[in-house]
């Protein structure tokens, strides 16, 4: 938002014939665009490294234990406890990230997917493709056969792609309901966690 008031301002007062055209490219993104920038630059300055996670800078890999369902919290339907965006996974450019995925839900099946997707999910998902190759659990959107209760999973892809992406539940109506956090791969070596 600051970007696109100071944009605003430049254009306005003519300073910089260049800054118009930045203050249009901007605000083309409607609104996920204009929510992307928050969540790769205000976790920055507090991110830290949970229990969950474990970065090996020398090996340039990033280890992630992900729990659906790990309390009540948004019925079930949650990331370690996190849902509808209230947590970022900030990983480098370049790093292979492994995720140990474990459903503790004891009544559904959950699934686990890097989307470039933001938000306004659909309830359904027809053939979800991963932002990276093999970003995604198996079955994602089958209810039969997607990560069952009590059941594990392990993930590995490289974040070759800086950007804002989520981490969703392709089961339908999980992500459309908030089973989603955001998963932001960082251009400048930033890695850890940040909650809102």
């Amino acid at each position: 938002m600051n970007r696109f008031f100071t944009s605003s301002l430049v254009a306005a007062f003519g300073l910089v014939a260049v800054g118009c055209g930045g203050g249009d490219d901007a605000a083309s993104g409607e609104a996920p665009a204009t929510e992307q920038p928050a969540a790769t630059e205000a976790p920055a300055a507090s991110l830290s490294v949970p229990d969950w996670m474990s970065v090996d800078e020398a090996g340039m890999t990033v280890t992630l234990e992900i729990v659906a369902g790990k309390d009540d919290s948004n019925n079930r339907w949650n990331f370690n406890g996190y849902s509808r965006g209230n947590g970022t996974i900030v990983v480098p450019a370049g790093y292979n990230v492994v995720i140990n995925f474990r459903n503790d839900d004891p009544n559904i099946a959950h699934s686990i997917g890097v989307d470039a997707l933001t938000g306004n999910f659909p309830a359904t998902f027809q053939n979800p493709e991963p932002v990276f190759a093999g970003a995604i659990s198996a079955n994602a959107t089958s209810m039969q056969e997607a990560t069952q209760p009590g059941a594990s999973e392990s993930i590995s892809f490289t974040a070759d792609a800086a950007g804002a992406y989520t981490l969703i539940c392709y089961i339908p109506a999980h992500a459309a309901t908030g089973m989603w956090i955001n998963f932001t791969v960082s251009a400048d070596g930033a890695v850890g966690f940040t909650s809102s």
